[in-house]
């Protein structure tokens, strides 16, 4: 049982592996102006996204919350 199992991930990750591979072959065909227009670049050998979405702080969206957006006060 543990073996098929083992096998049935094994498989798996080789089938994922040459999916991703695959798809990477068709985005290094792609010239440069087309995977920024697609905001991607190649950086080192691996594709990254131009602008990564990144978590805002939780001291700004705090902050956002404890003013008034119109004049600015501090609400209690």
């Amino acid at each position: 049982m543990a073996i098929s199992a083992s096998l049935k991930n094994l498989l798996h990750a080789l089938r994922s592996r040459a999916i991703k591979r695959r798809q990477f072959a068709q985005l290094r065909e792609c010239d440069p102006r087309m995977l920024k227009d697609m905001g991607l670049r190649w950086e080192r050998g691996t594709l990254v996204a131009i602008n990564p979405e990144r978590e805002p702080s939780e001291g700004i969206a705090r902050d956002a919350h404890e003013s008034c957006p119109h004049c600015g006060s501090r609400l209690t």
